[in-house]
Protein backbone atom coordinates (compact mmCIF):
# COMPACT_ATOMS: atom_id res chain seq x y z
CA UNK A 1 0.00 0.00 0.00
CA UNK A 2 1.30 3.59 -0.51
CA UNK A 3 1.80 6.29 1.73
CA UNK A 4 -1.78 8.13 2.19
CA UNK A 5 0.06 10.97 2.89
CA UNK A 6 2.09 11.16 -0.20
CA UNK A 7 -0.54 11.73 -2.53
CA UNK A 8 -2.92 13.72 -0.36
CA UNK A 9 -2.81 17.41 -2.47
CA UNK A 10 -3.25 20.30 0.11
CA UNK A 11 -7.10 20.60 0.83
CA UNK A 12 -8.67 18.84 -2.66
CA UNK A 13 -9.53 15.60 -0.94
CA UNK A 14 -11.19 17.36 2.33
CA UNK A 15 -12.98 19.73 -0.62
CA UNK A 16 -14.16 16.91 -2.29
CA UNK A 17 -15.25 14.41 0.82
CA UNK A 18 -16.58 17.52 2.58
CA UNK A 19 -18.84 18.48 -0.20
CA UNK A 20 -19.75 14.73 -1.51
CA UNK A 21 -19.68 12.73 1.87
CA UNK A 22 -22.22 10.37 0.13
CA UNK A 23 -19.70 7.43 -0.78
CA UNK A 24 -19.74 3.46 -2.06
CA UNK A 25 -18.74 1.32 0.40
CA UNK A 26 -17.00 -1.72 -0.96
CA UNK A 27 -15.84 -4.43 1.32
CA UNK A 28 -13.07 -5.97 -0.01
CA UNK A 29 -13.96 -9.63 0.82
CA UNK A 30 -17.77 -8.92 -0.78
CA UNK A 31 -17.53 -6.22 -3.16
CA UNK A 32 -21.02 -7.37 -3.95
CA UNK A 33 -22.38 -6.15 -0.90
CA UNK A 34 -21.20 -2.43 -1.57
CA UNK A 35 -23.47 -0.05 0.24
CA UNK A 36 -24.16 3.39 -0.59
CA UNK A 37 -23.33 5.99 2.59
CA UNK A 38 -22.48 9.29 3.96
CA UNK A 39 -19.16 9.63 6.01
CA UNK A 40 -17.52 12.67 7.81
CA UNK A 41 -13.46 12.93 6.67
CA UNK A 42 -11.62 13.40 9.95
CA UNK A 43 -8.15 14.19 10.22
CA UNK A 44 -5.25 14.34 12.69
CA UNK A 45 -1.34 14.95 12.10
CA UNK A 46 -0.55 11.61 10.26
CA UNK A 47 -3.78 10.38 10.31
CA UNK A 48 -7.15 10.73 7.56
CA UNK A 49 -10.19 8.79 8.71
CA UNK A 50 -13.47 8.34 7.97
CA UNK A 51 -16.39 8.41 10.64
CA UNK A 52 -19.93 6.64 9.35
CA UNK A 53 -22.42 4.21 10.01
CA UNK A 54 -23.93 1.26 8.55
CA UNK A 55 -27.36 -0.55 8.51
CA UNK A 56 -27.00 -3.60 11.25
CA UNK A 57 -28.47 -5.46 8.92
CA UNK A 58 -26.83 -4.38 5.36
CA UNK A 59 -24.81 -7.32 4.34
CA UNK A 60 -21.72 -5.17 4.02
CA UNK A 61 -21.87 -4.79 7.99
CA UNK A 62 -21.70 -8.51 8.46
CA UNK A 63 -18.77 -8.55 6.25
CA UNK A 64 -16.93 -5.84 7.81
CA UNK A 65 -17.48 -7.40 11.12
CA UNK A 66 -15.70 -10.85 9.82
CA UNK A 67 -13.03 -9.18 6.94
CA UNK A 68 -12.53 -4.74 7.72
CA UNK A 69 -10.79 -4.09 5.19
CA UNK A 70 -13.18 -1.83 2.55
CA UNK A 71 -12.57 0.97 -0.04
CA UNK A 72 -14.80 4.02 -0.17
CA UNK A 73 -15.94 5.48 -3.81
CA UNK A 74 -16.39 9.60 -3.90
CA UNK A 75 -17.43 11.23 -6.89
CA UNK A 76 -17.49 14.79 -6.73
CA UNK A 77 -18.28 17.28 -9.48
CA UNK A 78 -18.71 15.97 -13.01
CA UNK A 79 -19.82 16.67 -16.24
CA UNK A 80 -20.30 15.77 -20.01
CA UNK A 81 -17.83 18.55 -22.01
CA UNK A 82 -18.97 18.65 -25.14
CA UNK A 83 -17.04 20.13 -27.94
CA UNK A 84 -19.52 23.03 -28.20
CA UNK A 85 -18.22 24.14 -24.55
CA UNK A 86 -14.82 24.81 -25.91
CA UNK A 87 -16.12 26.46 -29.23
CA UNK A 88 -14.42 23.91 -31.66
CA UNK A 89 -15.58 21.63 -33.88
CA UNK A 90 -12.39 20.04 -34.17
CA UNK A 91 -11.92 19.15 -30.19
CA UNK A 92 -12.83 15.83 -29.46
CA UNK A 93 -15.87 15.40 -26.21
CA UNK A 94 -14.58 14.52 -22.85
CA UNK A 95 -15.85 14.21 -19.59
CA UNK A 96 -14.14 16.12 -16.56
CA UNK A 97 -14.66 14.69 -13.17
CA UNK A 98 -13.35 14.84 -9.48
CA UNK A 99 -12.95 11.62 -7.62
CA UNK A 100 -11.39 9.94 -4.71
CA UNK A 101 -10.69 6.59 -3.50
CA UNK A 102 -9.82 5.51 0.13
CA UNK A 103 -8.85 2.23 1.72
CA UNK A 104 -8.24 0.98 5.01
CA UNK A 105 -10.03 -1.08 8.09
CA UNK A 106 -13.23 -0.45 9.05
CA UNK A 107 -13.58 -0.93 13.05
CA UNK A 108 -17.59 -1.08 13.97
CA UNK A 109 -17.96 0.22 17.50
CA UNK A 110 -21.45 0.82 19.02
CA UNK A 111 -19.60 3.62 20.82
CA UNK A 112 -19.34 5.33 17.31
CA UNK A 113 -22.99 5.13 16.85
CA UNK A 114 -24.46 8.52 18.16
CA UNK A 115 -21.54 10.26 17.51
CA UNK A 116 -21.01 9.55 13.71
CA UNK A 117 -24.74 10.23 13.01
CA UNK A 118 -24.28 13.76 14.79
CA UNK A 119 -21.15 14.49 12.60
CA UNK A 120 -22.97 13.68 9.66
CA UNK A 121 -26.10 15.93 10.44
CA UNK A 122 -23.48 18.83 11.94
CA UNK A 123 -22.26 18.51 8.46
CA UNK A 124 -25.14 18.39 6.04
CA UNK A 125 -26.95 20.76 8.42
CA UNK A 126 -24.77 23.51 9.56
CA UNK A 127 -25.21 25.52 12.38
CA UNK A 128 -28.87 26.38 12.29
CA UNK A 129 -29.91 23.49 10.83
CA UNK A 130 -31.96 20.88 12.61
CA UNK A 131 -30.54 18.47 15.48
CA UNK A 132 -31.11 14.73 16.56
CA UNK A 133 -32.73 15.53 19.93
CA UNK A 134 -35.54 16.93 17.50
CA UNK A 135 -36.57 12.89 16.99
CA UNK A 136 -37.07 12.40 20.80
CA UNK A 137 -37.61 9.30 21.97
CA UNK A 138 -37.89 8.01 18.02
CA UNK A 139 -34.08 8.98 17.54
CA UNK A 140 -33.26 6.08 20.27
CA UNK A 141 -35.30 3.95 18.11
CA UNK A 142 -33.35 4.33 14.74
CA UNK A 143 -29.65 4.69 16.78
CA UNK A 144 -30.75 1.20 17.54
CA UNK A 145 -31.05 -0.37 13.82
CA UNK A 146 -27.52 1.05 12.66
CA UNK A 147 -23.81 0.77 14.10
CA UNK A 148 -20.91 3.32 13.67
CA UNK A 149 -17.57 3.05 12.18
CA UNK A 150 -14.15 4.46 11.73
CA UNK A 151 -12.26 3.81 8.89
CA UNK A 152 -8.51 4.79 8.68
CA UNK A 153 -7.06 5.41 5.46
CA UNK A 154 -3.88 3.26 4.72
CA UNK A 155 -4.05 4.51 1.09
CA UNK A 156 -5.61 7.24 -0.89
CA UNK A 157 -6.14 8.59 -3.85
CA UNK A 158 -7.58 11.69 -5.65
CA UNK A 159 -8.23 11.48 -9.36
CA UNK A 160 -8.97 15.35 -10.73
CA UNK A 161 -9.51 15.26 -14.64
CA UNK A 162 -10.69 18.48 -14.99
CA UNK A 163 -9.19 19.60 -18.72
CA UNK A 164 -7.57 17.14 -21.30
CA UNK A 165 -4.97 19.28 -22.27
CA UNK A 166 -6.84 22.30 -23.40
CA UNK A 167 -4.84 25.23 -25.00
CA UNK A 168 -5.40 28.03 -22.25
CA UNK A 169 -8.06 30.03 -24.61
CA UNK A 170 -10.46 26.53 -24.50
CA UNK A 171 -9.90 25.80 -21.65
CA UNK A 172 -11.43 28.95 -20.21
CA UNK A 173 -13.90 28.61 -23.02
CA UNK A 174 -15.39 25.28 -20.93
CA UNK A 175 -14.53 27.21 -17.56
CA UNK A 176 -17.22 29.88 -18.54
CA UNK A 177 -19.75 27.41 -19.80
CA UNK A 178 -20.03 25.85 -16.56
CA UNK A 179 -19.45 28.99 -14.72
CA UNK A 180 -21.92 28.95 -11.85
CA UNK A 181 -21.71 25.23 -11.39
CA UNK A 182 -19.44 23.30 -8.85
CA UNK A 183 -17.36 21.67 -11.79
CA UNK A 184 -17.07 24.75 -13.09
CA UNK A 185 -15.98 26.17 -9.65
CA UNK A 186 -13.11 23.25 -9.27
CA UNK A 187 -12.42 23.90 -12.50
CA UNK A 188 -10.98 27.37 -12.14
CA UNK A 189 -9.73 26.61 -8.62
CA UNK A 190 -7.74 23.26 -9.62
CA UNK A 191 -8.02 22.93 -13.27
CA UNK A 192 -4.80 23.86 -14.28
CA UNK A 193 -3.00 21.76 -12.38
CA UNK A 194 -4.01 17.90 -14.23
Amino acid sequence: MSDPFSTLPDDRLDALIGQNPICWIVPHAAPDAAILMPVVLEREVRTVSLLGHLPRRAPATDVLGLEPAASFLFLGPNAYVSPAMAGRRDWAPTWNFASAKLTGPVALDDALTRPSVEAVVAHMEGRAGWRIEELGPRADDLIAQIIGFRAVACDTSLRLKLGQDEKPDDFASIAKALEGTNLGEWMTRYGRDY
